[in-house]
């Protein structure tokens, strides 16, 4: 039964790289190698159940609606979020740029909320998007602020070349209590975050504002880091932290 599961969860990775994109059984199986015979079994199966959709015509699948429905259940049962969203959409104001709501999971972090710029060029990361530490602003900040023992088991993960200049980072994004990344996800843009705390005062979340590189410059970034660090504060504050 745990097979049957682990190798379930294999097929709907794949089909998520891509979620509107109907998958043909080739493709899944050059990805997972697992036997063609147990690919359409556990399609079926999946199918049951609303977790795929079959194009009759071409005998290809894709992520089922139920994924979605289970998805916006969490999402908008998550009290963070629901703590978060008024304050994410004045800082969105204030500061005219993408606002951001990432919560930490195992050496990633993943954007649970996002509030658009104003302007009429915006920078897009979708709303359940999973990004590896320490890659921009906002996995820094969590992981800068995290206990001594997640940071020693995530160096150890790094090799040591770049170890140090991470170890380096860190203590620098823990003096000034934010961090700013440039181009680490995408390239053209600097993006800021400052940490969210619960009660225990550990680093639950971050809230980040992303800029193009080219729309920005130091005293935007200070004010920027001011409001972003202002707004990280008074979310800390709601869910219980002093």
């Amino acid at each position: 039964m745990i097979q049957s599961i682990e190798r379930a969860m294999m097929i709907v990775n794949v089909l998520a790289k891509h979620p509107k994109r109907f998958f043909s059984v080739q493709e899944i199986f050059s990805e997972t190698e697992l036997p063609t015979s147990t690919i359409y079994r556990l399609l079926y199966t999946l199918e049951t159940f609303d977790l795929v959709e079959r194009n009759e015509d071409k005998k290809e699948f894709r992520l089922g609606y139920t994924w979605l429905q289970l998805g916006l259940k969490m999402y908008h049962d998550t009290d963070i979020r629901e703590k978060a969203h008024p304050l994410l959409e004045v800082l969105a104001h204030n500061v005219r740029e993408t606002i951001y709501l990432n919560i930490s999971k195992q050496f990633t972090s993943i954007i649970i909320d996002r509030v658009d710029s104003p302007k009429n060029v915006r920078i897009i990361d979708m709303i359940g998007e999973k990004i590896p530490y320490p890659i921009g602003a906002a996995n820094k900040v969590l992981l800068a602020f995290s206990k001594r023992d997640v940071q020693i088991q995530f160096l150890g993960t790094v090799d040591e070349q770049d170890r140090k200049k991470l170890i380096e980072q860190l203590e620098q994004i823990n003096e000034k209590g934010y961090s700013i990344s440039l181009g680490e996800k995408t390239k053209g843009t600097v993006s800021v975050a400052a940490p969210v705390f619960d009660l225990n005062g550990e680093p639950i979340a971050a809230i980040s504002a992303e800029c193009f590189e080219y729309d920005t410059d130091a005293e935007k970034l200070e004010s920027i880091a001011k409001q972003v660090t202002k707004t990280a504060h008074q979310l800390s504050y709601e869910l219980g932290y002093t």
